[in-house]
């Protein structure tokens, strides 16, 4: 389908709305004037979930071993719980080996997702994970495969600005490609950065701001107290991540707050990671959390992320180990689908899409 741009202004004026998680997914036709397409009539809220291939342990993997038919097959299982996005990593460092490849299963990838009507959260660089070594990123080892950082801690760390050029130019080659494909939903310059790794993120995010186009700029943050010190940025899009609430009434609460900042600088904001309820704690220090909350349960938090209409990305699309270290150490299990279109919970599905009569294979195996 051939989109034309649209202006970031209408952009910000439509999704301006009281709880700030709207998006307008139309093309835009010039100056002042939205014209919606058959397939795009109404504002419509994000409903999106994080996608990693079942048998890739990180995004190396993911873009080395891509396949077109399993991401149609993933993509249609996202399609049967109602969702219109899907959150992805790219690997700045598999683009340095093969970046012809990279870009050729960059654009299957999106095409697929427009056949599918799914738009693409892509986040271009990760402060999470394991160092980027060539053992870590091809490791299938399920004792050693992790998610990995990119690009190098070492790298983005402040005592080594003069390293940063070579990332930048990866930032301004997906820019330059980028910018104004409409296949995508936003872009996000970096997940999760730090405070050793905020001055990169801040650094990547001007220059793309610099060349921004009709897609919306983005930072994933850990919280939304993090993510306000990246609206003067110029962000399009506030994002946050509540992976583990002790409380159905504290993962509320971080909804209200976070759409209040929305709502006061007249930005959408997104939820772009939950998980589950977990009354006896988040797992990521040492205390070992009982085995039956190492096990998704997307339907302790679904019914308020519909009640506030919030847009999100549940972690995972796909039923897998988790991704990081302290939470593979405490055996946590991420996802909803396995490879066979099955679920691990009929009641996670059914509460994540809203549909009490949806019907699909439920089955509880432990991936390994």
């Amino acid at each position: 389908m051939n989109l034309a741009s649209f202006s970031l202004s209408i952009f910000r004026t439509l999704v301006a709305m009281p709880v700030a998680t709207s998006l307008w997914l139309a093309p835009h036709s010039g100056w002042g004037q939205v014209v919606p397409t058959v397939a795009d009539q109404q504002p419509l809220v994000v409903r999106g979930a994080v996608y990693i291939p079942a048998e890739a342990f990180n995004a190396p993997q993911m873009w080395k071993n891509f396949s077109p038919t399993e991401t149609r097959r993933d993509f249609g299982y996202a399609q049967e719980i109602h969702l219109n996005a899907l959150r992805i990593w790219t690997s700045y460092e598999y683009w340095q080996i093969e970046p012809g490849q990279f870009k050729a299963s960059l654009d299957q990838l999106l095409d697929e997702a427009q056949a599918h009507e799914i738009r693409i959260l892509v986040s271009l660089f990760e402060n999470d994970g394991v160092a980027p070594t060539p053992e870590n990123m091809w490791t299938t080892d399920p004792k050693k495969a992790f998610d990995v950082c990119s690009p190098a801690l070492e790298i983005v760390s402040p005592a080594h600005k003069e390293r940063w050029e070579q990332p930048r130019e990866y930032l301004k080659w997906f820019m330059q490609n980028y910018r104004n494909d409409q296949r995508l939903l936003a872009i996000e310059v970096m997940n999760e950065p730090d405070r050793n790794a905020a001055p990169f993120a801040r650094s990547m995010y001007q220059t793309a701001k610099s060349m921004e186009g009709s897609i919306p700029l983005t930072i994933g943050s850990d919280s939304i107290e993090r993510a306000l010190g990246y609206i003067p940025l110029g962000l399009d899009i506030i994002e946050f991540h509540v992976n583990f609430p002790p409380t159905r009434q504290y993962f509320e609460s971080e909804i209200t707050n976070a759409t209040a900042v929305g709502k006061q600088n007249h930005l959408p904001v997104w939820l772009t990671e939950w998980q589950r309820l977990r009354p006896d704690g988040s797992g990521w220090g040492k205390t070992k959390i009982p085995q039956a909350e190492t096990l998704p349960d997307y339907a302790s938090l679904a019914p308020i992320i519909h009640q506030y209409q919030i847009g999100n990305f549940f972690w995972s699309l796909m039923v897998k180990q988790a991704y990081l270290p302290p939470q593979r150490a405490q055996g946590t299990v991420n996802g909803l689908f396995f490879t066979d279109g099955s679920v691990w919970s009929l009641h996670d599905a059914r509460a994540i899409a809203d549909d009490p009569s949806l019907k699909i294979p439920e089955r509880k195996v432990l991936p390994h």
